[in-house]
């Protein structure tokens, strides 16, 4: 019983893998192509948050616990970041006005 969780498991995290991997498409493609600064920077954020969900179905995959704190730190890293930017972009807006 516990040997075909597993099995799914892996299947699924690496179903899951090629699915996030072909995702990054789209917000790459905005990240280039983007019309304003503000697109560019949620496509960043977003390419960020995909490549964090890839890391984590590698944990499943390897089974590696730990690369969660990597998880985490980058996650953190990344809040931390995009509130930083937010605010920058927000006072530049506010300069112009």
């Amino acid at each position: 019983m516990i040997e075909s969780g597993t099995i799914f498991l892996e299947k699924a995290s690496i179903v899951a893998l090629w699915i996030m991997t072909i995702s990054l498409l789209f917000p790459l493609y905005r990240l280039f192509k983007g019309p304003s600064l503000p697109d560019r920077v949620v496509a960043l954020d977003q390419i960020a948050f995909i490549i964090v969900g890839i890391i984590i179905c590698d944990i499943f995959y390897s089974k590696e616990p730990m690369l969660l704190d990597v998880v985490l730190t980058i996650s953190f890293l990344l809040v931390f970041g995009s509130m930083i930017i937010v605010r920058y972009l927000y006072k530049k807006q506010s300069d112009n006005d």
